[in-house]
């Protein structure tokens, strides 16, 4: 009985790492996208809203018409993404016309408001 106990107790505790390591990836690619859509033009002065609508809109271009497992867009993690970068200084936003600083920049300060 203990046995059975303590592999359930094992499997749910993989279930929930499991769910968390999805949600970092999700805001990994959200922050990946973002810096992708700002390397040309720094998103200085947009709304969250805007950024928000524009990574969703990625999304959907990335998402195979015929599809059989069509990822979900998360309006939560990406809103949570928009505001980190939003959060960032003009001055930094037009410094990270390189995308791997802009992920760093982001990424940090997506960590920071969690």
């Amino acid at each position: 009985m203990k046995k059975r106990l303590a592999v359930m107790l094992l499997i749910a505790g993989c279930g929930t790492a499991q769910a968390a390591t999805d949600a970092s990836n999700e805001a990994q690619t959200y922050i990946a996208g973002l810096c992708a859509l700002t390397a040309d033009q720094p998103a200085t002065g947009q709304s969250q809203e805007a950024l928000v609508q524009k990574l969703k809109q990625m999304s959907a271009r990335g998402a195979s018409p015929y599809a059989m497992d069509k990822p979900e867009f998360n309006q939560d993690e990406a809103e949570k993404v928009a505001k980190a970068y939003n959060s960032l200084p003009d001055e930094v936003k037009q410094k990270n016309r390189d995308a791997e600083a802009c992920k760093k920049v982001t990424l940090e300060q997506y960590q920071k408001a969690e």
